[in-house]
C-alpha cells in the first residue's frame, strides 16, 4: 500500500498563520496537523508515503526530515493550485499501476477501524453526515455502495459528505481517469476535481467503490476548526497516540516551555521554548517561541516568535507579531 498525503494548498482560510507557516505544520492538540496524520496511519502495512509539496514545501521536507526521517518518503512537486485532482495526478507516476493506494488529505485528521480497508477487498470513500454539504463533495449511494459523487453542490441530493479519504484497490484504477480529465480539460469551478475522476470510475462497470464510515473526522482547514479540533482531541485523545500522559486538564505543554504565576484553563496546546507569566490561557493554541505577560487569551490562535503584554480577548496572530494592548 502506498499512502498519498497531499500538502501544496497555500491554506488562505488559516491566513495569517500560513503567510509563514505551511497549513500542515501548524500546532494543534500537541503535535503538528502533520504528525497526527503520521500517528494515524503508523499502524498500516504501507510501503510508501508519497507527499505532494508545493507552497512551503521546503519547510515541510525540513520538518519531515527532522522528526521523521525514517519514513519511506517520496516527495512530490505541484506547482501550480489546479485542484485537488490534480495534485493526485501529479503523484501518478511516483505510484506502481497494480498498487493499492490510500489518499489522505493533509487538512483532516481521521480515527477509523482501518482493518476494513486492510483487508484490500474494494474500493473506499470516507463519509460522515454533515449540516452543511455544499461545502464538500457529496456521495449518493445504495446501501454501502456509492452511486453517483458530485463537488460542492448548489443542491446536494444528501448530506452524506465525502470527508478526503480515499482507498483505491488498484492505482490505475484512478490514474487512467484522471490522465483522461487532464487530456481533456475537465474540470469544475475551474479545477481537476478528485470527485470527478471518482465519478468516471463509478461509470465503469467493473469498478465498485463503497463508503467507509470515520468513528472521528478533525478539519482543520479553518481556524475556528482547527481550534474544534485542538480541543476534541485533547478532550479525548485517540488511543493510538504516544503522550496521552502529558494531557493534564484537557491541556498540552511542551517540556521546553515555562508557565508562572498563570492559570492554564481546558483545550490550550503550548509549543515549544513558549514562555508565559502572570496570565490566564483558554481555548487556544500558543506556538513555539511565544513570549504572554499579564494577560488574558481565549479562543485565540498565537503564531510563533510573538510577544503579547497586556492582551486580553480573542487573537489570531500570525509569525513574528507584538501585541501591547486589549483586542480592539
Amino acid at each position: 500500500m502506498t499512502v498519498v498525503i497531499p500538502l501544496a494548498g497555500y491554506g488562505t482560510r488559516l491566513r495569517p498563520l500560513t503567510y509563514s507557516i505551511p497549513k500542515p505544520l501548524l500546532l494543534c492538540g500537541g503535535d503538528t496537523v502533520l504528525g497526527w496524520i503520521f500517528k494515524s496511519i503508523n499502524s498500516l502495512p504501507f510501503s510508501e508515503i508519497v507527499l505532494i509539496v508545493g507552497y512551503k514545501g521546503d519547510a515541510i521536507k525540513s520538518w519531515v526530515g527532522e522528526y521523521y526521517a525514517d519514513l519511506p518518503v517520496k516527495w512530490v512537486s505541484q506547482d501550480e493550485p489546479l485542484g485537488l485532482g490534480h495534485a493526485i495526478w501529479r503523484a501518478g507516476e511516483a505510484i506502481s499501476s497494480e498498487d493499492d493506494a490510500l489518499i489522505y488529505l493533509g487538512d483532516s485528521i481521521f480515527d477509523l477501524d482501518w482493518s476494513i480497508i486492510e483487508e484490500g477487498k474494494s474500493n473506499f470513500v470516507g463519509v460522515q453526515q454533515v449540516d452543511n454539504p455544499r461545502r464538500f463533495g457529496v456521495a449518493k449511494v445504495d446501501g454501502d455502495r456509492v452511486v453517483d459523487l458530485i463537488e460542492k453542490p448548489e443542491r446536494p441530493y444528501s448530506n452524506l459528505a465525502v470527508v478526503g479519504l480515499y482507498y483505491i484497490k488498484k492505482w490505475d484504477f484512478l490514474y487512467s481517469q484522471l490522465n483522461f480529465m487532464m487530456k481533456k480539460g475537465i474540470k469544475t469551478k475551474n479545477e481537476y476535481q478528485l470527485t470527478d475522476a471518482l465519478k468516471l470510475m463509478l461509470e465503469k462497470e467493473h469498478i465498485e467503490i463503497k463508503t467507509l464510515p470515520v468513528r472521528l473526522w478533525y478539519d482543520c482547514g479553518k481556524t475556528d476548526a482547527l481550534l474544534q479540533t485542538n480541543a476534541g482531541l485533547l478532550k479525548n485523545p485517540p488511543c493510538w497516540i504516544d503522550f496521552k500522559d502529558r494531557i493534564k486538564n484537557f491541556s498540552y505543554v511542551c517540556d521546553s516551555s515555562e508557565l508562572k504565576n498563570t492559570d492554564l484553563g481546558s483545550f490550550v496546546t503550548v509549543g515549544e521554548n513558549s514562555f508565559i507569566e502572570k496570565s490566564s490561557i483558554s481555548n487556544s493554541i500558543i506556538g513555539n517561541n511565544v513570549k504572554i505577560f499579564n494577560s488574558h487569551i481565549y479562543d485565540s490562535i498565537i503564531g510563533d516568535e510573538t510577544e503579547i503584554v497586556n492582551g486580553e480577548g480573542k487573537f489570531i496572530v500570525g509569525f513574528n507579531s507584538v501585541v501591547l494592548e486589549k483586542e480592539s
